[in-house]
């Protein structure tokens, strides 16, 4: 019997976030701002519909902002 165990949510967040950390590094160094900015607003986006998708929230997509 082979049992398959997930990938816990958080590991494959930290995973998700290592590469966006090393990816704005790199422009940061470049002196590249618009796309630290594009890759943050990315990470946001991939990490909200990952957690979205792992509890069975993905009908709630995409998220609205509250009118101020």
């Amino acid at each position: 019997m082979t049992t398959t165990l997930k990938p816990r949510l958080i590991d494959d967040l930290n995973t998700l976030h290592a590469s966006y950390v090393s990816a704005i590094n790199t422009a940061v160094a470049d002196d590249d701002m618009a796309t630290v900015n594009e890759l943050a607003a990315a990470y946001d986006r991939e990490a909200t519909e990952m957690v979205a998708a792992r509890e069975g929230k993905s009908h709630l997509l995409p998220l609205m902002r509250r009118a101020a």
